[in-house]
């Protein structure tokens, strides 16, 4: 039996060369990163160049604190990995393996099955419900309810929906293990989980700063969740999986979080003008995005769109045949200039 493994994308290097283009002509369309240049942080870089022939410190402790102050939690529920994605490895090393089940309600974000997988343990997947993507609460409960851990991708990556706190609570409250709220999208959606994961002692929050706060390359991300749990994913967590660097300039962004609400403000703003150029070209939107991408219904074309669009260097999400989104594309939210180029991208196809 193989291992189940996640399929990486092309490098944006890899797609100028195939196609010969520039690798600035590459704009990512299909990362969900942010438009916005890390200006901020030469400055602070050139001092820890001079200490990259030492470790980081192990415990991350000063990240932990400017985390637990950020969150509005304590430092002992706080646990830093390199990405939200570590922290699911993580989870599944800690509380999954032979003989154990895991459930999502899927589509959703394909890392949890993979994890799941990779630990030995059963994944159950419980279909969201059509044509709205609703969140399946009956099935999902009694899943959850025969269910060592329990994935919830809030808001919903790639659908973009924000489940509501009912269904939430009620399939938390339902389940018999940890229920994990995957909250790489939160500051999309001015998600704030810290009173949630108090009033639960079995939830784990992700956070990561990839998303709202434009650091996806530094590879930083945390788990919130009760301190026994904190523990058990201390006890399984690599002593330094993230640089000096990271950690340092993920303290630096923590600490100034109103260049992350600013930027936010200005991607949903975006969003909204993204959303209404595309449906003026005929595209169906799908309703309700909480996050900083649309997933759009284009129908049996969405693989060749996606190819020809590529060739001009605007990458986009596509999907495989055998998924229950393959008719459907996702567009990151750029820079007006880079979506404004998508647009025209679209209206010589699809006008």
């Amino acid at each position: 039996m193989s291992t189940p493994r996640y399929q990486w994308q092309p490098t944006t290097r890899e797609i100028a060369d195939r196609f010969g283009l520039h690798p600035d002509q590459v704009v990512r369309f299909d990362h969900n990163t942010s438009p916005f240049a890390t200006d901020w942080a030469p400055g602070i870089v050139a001092p820890m160049a001079r200490r990259l022939n030492e470790y980081p410190g192990a415990s991350y402790a000063n990240l932990r604190r400017a985390a637990a102050a950020h969150f509005g939690v304590k430092p002992d529920t706080i646990v830093p990995g390199a990405g939200a994605d570590e922290m699911i490895l993580l989870i599944a090393w800690a509380f999954l393996g032979e003989g154990r089940r895991a459930c999502a309600p899927v589509p959703t974000y394909p890392l949890y099955e993979i994890a799941t997988l990779q630990s030995g343990a059963e994944f159950r997947a419980i279909e969201l419900d059509v044509p709205d993507f609703g969140f399946p609460l009956r099935d999902l409960g009694e899943a959850a309810e025969t269910s060592d851990v329990t994935w919830l991708c809030v808001p919903n990556n790639p659908t973009g929906h924000r489940f509501p706190d009912a269904a939430i609570e009620q399939v938390t409250a339902d389940a018999r293990g940890v229920v994990v709220i995957d909250a790489a999208y939160a500051e999309f959606a001015d998600d704030r989980w810290g009173e949630w994961m108090i009033r639960h002692d079995n939830v784990v929050v992700l956070h990561t700063m990839s998303k709202g706060f434009g650091l996806a390359a530094l590879r930083v991300g945390f788990a919130m969740t009760h301190p026994d749990i904190a523990d058990r994913l201390d006890a399984v967590r690599p002593p330094g999986s993230i640089s000096s660097m990271s950690a340092d300039l993920a303290q630096e962004a923590l600490a100034s979080p109103q260049r992350m609400h600013r930027h936010v403000s200005m991607i949903l703003a975006e969003r909204e003008r993204l959303t209404t150029e595309l449906e003026g070209l005929g595209i169906a939107v799908v309703p309700a995005s909480a996050t900083n991408f649309l997933l759009c219904e284009i129908g049996p074309g969405a693989t060749h769109l996606a190819a020809s669009l590529m060739q001009e260097g605007l990458v986009i999400r596509q999907f495989p045949d055998a998924h229950p989104l393959h008719e459907f594309v996702r567009f990151t939210v750029r820079s007006p200039p880079e979506d404004d180029r998508l647009i025209d991208a679209l209206r010589r196809r699809l006008v």
